[in-house]
C-alpha cells in the first residue's frame, strides 16, 4: 500500500506571526514528553521539526539535558534562536527524512505535532531509529483520526478532510514504527482538563490561521469557510467554546 503524502505548509510565510497566534504549550505536554522519553539531566535528546523552539526551550527549563533541535525552515529557526538568550539548545537546520547526525547518538528523539507534515514518514522513522542509542526512546505527539473528527474546527469546511489525509492513523503509525525496527511500540492518550475560551477569541485565532491546516486553503476558500464556521460555532457553542484538550502519544524503544 502506497504511503499517503502530506500536504505541505509553507512555514516561511507564517514564521513572523506563529508565536503570536499559537498559545505556548502547556506544562503538561512538556512534562509528558520528558516522562515518556525518560529524559533526565544527562540525556542527549533531539526535537525533530522544532519550529520556533517552544518544546526544546520548555524542556531546557526543566532539565539540563543536551538538547538538539532540527528544523527545515530557516525563518522558523531564526525565531527560535532569537528566543534562546542563554544558548541552551543546539539549533540545526535540516530535514527529518535525512538527518545530519551520526548513528546511535541520542537517548530520546521526539516530535510534537510534526509527523503529519513529513512527506516520507517511513524514512523519518528509520532516521530516528538510526540516530537513537540502543534502549533509546522515540516519542511522537500527534492526533488520532477520532480526535480530529471531534475538533472544534470540524465545523470549518474542508478542515477535517485535509487533516484526515495528512495525519496517519494511530494503528498505521505504530505499524510503521515496528517496521522501522522499534520494539515495545505502544500508545498513550493524555488529556488536560477543559479549555474554556470566548467564541470571539477563538474566532480571532482562526482568522489568524493558528493551525497550519488553514494555510493550505486558498484565500477564497478560507474566507468562504470562516463565514460558515462562525455561524456554526455560534449556533453550537454560543458565547463560550468549551472542550477537553488531549493528544495521542505513540512510543517506541530501540
Amino acid at each position: 500500500m502506497r504511503e499517503a503524502r502530506a500536504s505541505k505548509t509553507d512555514y516561511s510565510r507564517i514564521a513572523d506571526y506563529y508565536d503570536e497566534v499559537r498559545p505556548p504549550p502547556a506544562d503538561i505536554w512538556i512534562s509528558t514528553v520528558i516522562e515518556l522519553g525518560e529524559i533526565d539531566d544527562y540525556s542527549c535528546i533531539l526535537d525533530v521539526g522544532s519550529g520556533t523552539g517552544r518544546f526544546p526551550l520548555g524542556i531546557s527549563n526543566q532539565k539540563k539535558a543536551l538538547i538538539c533541535s532540527l528544523e527545515p525552515s530557516s525563518e522558523m529557526l531564526k525565531k527560535a534562536v532569537e528566543k534562546d538568550h542563554d544558548k541552551r539548545v543546539l539549533w540545526v537546520q535540516g530535514d527529518g527524512q535525512n538527518m545530519p547526525f551520526k548513528d546511535d547518538f541520542f537517548d530520546c528523539v521526539y516530535m510534537t505535532l510534526v509527523i503529519h507534515h513529513i512527506e516520507d514518514k517511513k524514512s523519518a522513522l528509520r532516521e530516528i531509529y538510526r540516530t537513537l542509542k540502543s534502549g533509546g526512546n522515540c516519542v511522537i505527539m500527534t492526533n488520532s483520526h477520532s480526535r480530529l473528527k471531534k475538533h472544534v474546527l470540524r465545523y470549518f469546511p474542508e478542515f477535517t478532510a485535509i487533516d484526515l489525509k495528512r495525519f496517519p492513523t494511530i494503528p498505521a503509525l505504530k505499524k510503521m514504527m515496528v517496521k522501522a525496527g522499534f520494539r515495545n511500540v505502544h500508545h498513550h492518550v493524555v488529556k488536560h482538563g477543559e479549555e474554556s475560551v470566548s467564541t470571539d477569541e477563538y474566532l480571532d485565532r482562526v482568522r489568524k490561521k493558528y493551525i497550519s491546516t488553514l494555510t493550505l486553503l486558498s484565500e477564497e476558500e478560507f474566507q468562504r469557510g470562516i463565514n460558515v464556521f462562525e455561524r456554526r460555532a455560534r449556533e453550537k457553542y454560543g458565547e463560550q467554546i468549551r472542550r477537553i484538550l488531549g493528544f495521542d502519544f505513540v512510543l517506541g524503544e530501540k
